[in-house]
């Protein structure tokens, strides 16, 4: 999902992807950085810098001791 990214006194900001309000992203965001929106609390991941993106996390919630290695 592409966002639009918007300088302010040189901080980043991105468009949340559920209430459209604004992220700040801060002056030096990196890839795989977990943000939350202020407004509506939701969690987005960084997913690319050039152009900012952020996206949905994705948690492998899958538990691998689970598995017997009969």
């Amino acid at each position: 999902m592409k966002t639009q990214i918007k300088s302010k006194s040189s901080k980043m900001v991105v468009e949340c992807l559920l209430c459209y309000k604004e992220i700040n992203l801060g002056v030096d965001p990196k890839i795989n950085k977990f943000v939350t929106c202020k407004n509506c609390e939701n969690v987005f991941e960084i997913i690319n810098l050039n152009p900012i993106m952020i996206d949905w996390p994705y948690y492998d919630d899958y538990d691998y001791d689970d598995i017997d290695d009969d």
